[in-house]
Formats: C-alpha cells, sequence, structure tokens
C-alpha cells in the first residue's frame, strides 16, 4: 500500500497559490498512491478550503483529510462558528471536493485501517522546567507572545475538554474498526507523541510548544496495539520518530512561498512517499526539518 502525504498548505484566499496547488497534486500523482492524505490547515475559509481539496483530488487514489486547527477558525462574515466547521461544513466541503473526511468515519483498503481526528491540545507538552503558569497556557498568552487560536476558535470547550472529546472519539473509532483490520495508519492535525515536538531552548517557541498536540492521544495509539503509523502536521518542522513500533511522522509544508517561483522543488520536499508492506513501514521519500526555512512568508488568512 502506498500513500502519499502532506498538511499546512496554508492555501492563500487570493488564488495566488494556484501554482503552488498544482505541482503539489502533480507530486502526489507521480507517485501513484493508493492513499492521498491531507493532514489539515488548508485554509481558515470554507470557501478556499473546499476550493483548494478540489483541485487537490487525485483521480487514482483514495483521498483523506483531517482539519487543521486553522481549518476551523470561525468566519465572522459568514456567521460561521468552530464547532459547525468541525462538525459539519468540513464534512461537506471534503464530500463536494472527492475528500474522505476521516473524522466522521474511518477508512478501510483490505486489512488496513486509517482513522482519523484533528486531535487538539492538554499542554501535556509543555516543558516544566520553564515553570510557566496553567492560567498562561489557558490564556494562551505569555510575556506577549500570544496563540492566535485564542482569538480565532470560538467554541466553549476548554483545551483539556476537546483534547478529551477526540480522544473518545478517537477510541470509539479504533473499537469498531471491522475484524479484517490488522494493521491501523492514525491521520491526526496535533501530534500524539511529545517526542515528535521540536523544543529550542527559547521563547516564546517552547512556550507555544504546548499547543502542539497531547500524550494523551499517543498513549491510546500505543495501548491498541494494531498502529504501525502515524501522519500528522501542525508543527511546521517535519520531524521522524519511532515510539514503541509506531513510526510517527509530520509532514508540514508551511507559510513559506519560494522567491524563484520553483514550487516544483518546495513540493518535491513536502510530499512524503511511504509504503506499507505486510505492516512494515518504509519512509521512501521524506524531508525533515523546516522545508520552508529562508523563504518569505505569506499570509493566508
Amino acid at each position: 500500500m502506498k500513500i502519499a502525504a502532506v498538511s499546512d498548505i496554508h492555501v492563500q484566499p487570493n488564488g495566488a497559490d494556484a501554482p503552488l496547488i498544482e505541482a503539489i497534486r502533480k507530486q502526489a500523482e507521480a507517485m501513484t498512491p493508493d492513499i492521498f492524505v491531507i493532514a489539515g490547515d488548508v485554509s481558515n475559509r470554507i470557501d478556499t478550503l473546499r476550493a483548494s481539496l478540489a483541485e487537490l483530488k487525485l483521480e487514482h487514489a483514495a483521498n483523506l483529510y483531517v482539519p487543521g486547527n486553522h481549518d476551523i477558525w470561525f468566519e465572522e462574515d459568514k456567521g460561521i462558528g468552530s464547532l459547525e466547521k468541525y462538525s459539519r461544513l468540513i464534512g461537506e466541503a471534503c464530500h463536494d471536493a472527492g475528500f474522505h473526511y476521516l473524522p466522521d468515519e474511518p477508512y478501510v483498503r483490505e486489512k488496513l485501517g486509517f482513522v482519523g481526528s484533528m486531535g487538539w491540545a492538554d499542554y501535556s507538552f509543555a516543558r516544566p522546567e520553564l515553570k510557566i503558569p496553567e492560567e498562561n497556557y489557558r490564556r494562551k498568552e505569555y510575556r506577549g507572545a500570544t496563540w492566535f487560536d485564542v482569538f480565532n476558535v470560538d467554541w466553549d470547550f476548554t483545551d483539556e475538554e476537546a483534547t478529551d472529546l477526540f480522544n473518545r472519539k478517537l477510541e470509539y473509532d479504533l473499537s469498531t474498526l471491522p475484524k479484517q483490520v490488522r494493521h491501523i495508519v492514525y491521520v491526526s492535525h496535533h501530534l500524539p507523541f511529545r517526542e515528535l515536538t521540536v523544543y529550542k531552548n527559547r521563547l516564546p517557541w517552547d512556550f507555544f510548544s504546548a499547543y502542539m498536540g497531547s500524550v494523551k492521544t499517543g498513549q491510546i495509539l500505543l495501548r491498541d496495539g494494531r498502529v504501525i503509523l502515524s501522519i500528522s502536521g501542525h508543527s511546521h518542522i517535519r520531524n521522524v520518530v519511532t515510539v514503541n513500533g509506531i513510526t510517527a511522522i509530520t509532514v508540514p509544508l508551511g507559510y513559506g512561498r519560494p522567491r524563484n517561483h520553483d514550487y516544483e522543488a518546495l513540493a518535491q520536499k513536502a510530499v512524503a512517499e511511504i509504503e506499507i508492506t505486510e505492516g512494515v513501514v518504509d519512509l521512501r521519500q521524506f524531508v525533515t526539518g523546516d522545508i520552508c526555512e529562508g523563504m518569505p512568508y505569506v499570509v493566508a488568512r
């Protein structure tokens, strides 16, 4: 089973990223995958998300999507809230664009199951040695640095409550997979393992690392025993670790755009190629690190 995967494209809503979207689709298509996975953060605008997914869809693969935190940012001008986006509108956009919305239902291909969630963060990735009060994590602000979800996610859940809800749904999806499923790929936006997080021993970077994911999510995957691969985004630094037999990778692109407009070269780095053969995971093409380092950043809002 061959998988192509990418996340965090952060499409500009003005159409300027059309060449990048085309390059990503062509790069994924050239891999001739059975499964094409996008692990969130395409756009905070539902119309841009729908149109972008329609352009990214591969004709000869199963196209799977989980949303990211930016995808559920509310749209005040349209009266659209975060919960409505996650629970209904993004699923409808995926359906319209030919993508399978994994938070609604797992996807099964032969003996391999794909289970997906946006995931969330409960501050369990925070560095205790920084001695930052938990109230700062709840407010999403420390010494003037602000995690912008505080301004753009309008549901009433606390971060711990949201993490618990997503984890309970994950446990349910794992428990209801068909009996023929022998191996599982977990797709999420937030990270399931602290080991995937890149700390830089500086602020505000390490403060923001608390919003990367939840230790409890990874514990669920490890308890199941069938999970062999985890694909996530969110961190904007691509990483790979092995945790008790689970290969865990992050596949973000990011906000950077090449000055020379060589979108093909950026797409080659952005799209990961993974082969699974009899439960063995092979990262055939995978670039680590910040693939947008040194590039000018765009505003995708």
